[in-house]
């Protein structure tokens, strides 16, 4: 009877380096998205109202990280202590997260100053107003004028216009990272009971 009670507990150390993994792949989806954040000029622009402030995208992956460190000293020393204090982190890093997602979804992808500017309905010609295009469209030449330029300046356009595969795919990357962040807190929870 001893025997079945022992073989039904998880093994430990094999639940502290599952939650190790887990945690660490959390970690490079996390740090891919601060880097594409960066990379985007994210952190040379300045706090502005209603923006998402630079000390809750810092305080989330410094927390994160912080708990990963305490979270690697538990698996190396098997110290209980830093177990608990790893998954007393994450919770302040789960709301700084939650904060996250919610005030900037999906995270910056391209540089807004790459985006073409929008130009105004008919503007090709000089025609600013629904008068002018109404009676530019009445004159044959003048429509055929405006449709050359049309089709012109639809080819001109650069070709990182058309959705590209990586920016089709880029809102699984906050998604996987967000599943996983569920899966290493699950994982963190139950070790660190477990090896009380």
């Amino acid at each position: 009877m001893v025997a079945i009670s022992l073989a039904a507990q998880p093994d430990r150390h094999s639940l502290a380096v599952a939650t190790l993994v887990s945690w660490l792949i959390t970690e490079a989806f996390g740090a891919y998205m601060l880097a594409a954040w960066i990379g985007s000029g994210g952190i040379r622009r300045r706090d502005a109202p209603g923006a998402l402030p630079r000390s809750v995208i810092f305080g989330h992956a410094g927390l994160a990280f912080t708990g990963f460190v305490c979270w690697v000293l538990y698996v190396l020393t098997g110290d209980v202590a830093f177990s608990w204090v790893s998954v007393s982190f994450l919770a302040p890093a789960i709301g700084l997260g939650i904060s996250t997602v919610t005030l900037w979804t999906p995270y910056p992808t391209h540089r807004p100053d790459d985006e073409p500017e929008p130009q105004p309905h008919g503007a090709l010609l000089g025609i600013t107003t629904d008068e002018m295009l109404a009676s530019a469209l009445e004159d044959e030449a003048l429509t055929t004028k405006l449709v050359d330029e049309l089709v012109a300046s639809v080819l001109d356009r650069p070709s990182n216009s058309v959705p590209t595969r990586r920016r089709l795919l880029s809102p699984l990357v906050p998604a996987i990272h967000g599943v996983l962040a569920i899966v290493t807190v699950l994982f963190a929870v139950v070790a660190a009971v477990s090896a009380s």
